[in-house]
């Protein structure tokens, strides 16, 4: 009795790419959306859905992952707001 080995390609895993024009429209989208909420609803908006990691694993040695809301992200933000026109 034979058992074949099923292969699948790695390519399979690998998340999709987005064409040209997809990209074009998210970033206009995100601008649209930069450009008319507050900074707090554009939070909201682009990090719904999104799971905070619990931990990270470094070497041997784990880490807990804390995250600071607030001011400090806040301001983050405001800095990278003309970077949706950025080309890549």
């Amino acid at each position: 009795m034979e058992r074949s080995i099923e292969r699948t390609s790695s390519i399979e895993f690998e998340p999709l790419t987005l064409k040209l024009e997809q990209l074009q429209y998210a970033r206009e989208t995100a601008l649209c959306v930069l450009s008319t909420r507050t900074i707090e609803e554009a939070i909201e908006i682009f990090t719904e859905g999104l799971q905070r990691p619990v931990f990270c694993v470094k070497g041997e040695m784990e880490m807990e992952m804390e995250f600071e809301k607030g001011a400090e992200r806040t301001e983050m933000l405001r800095d990278l707001r003309d970077i949706v026109t950025a080309p890549f």
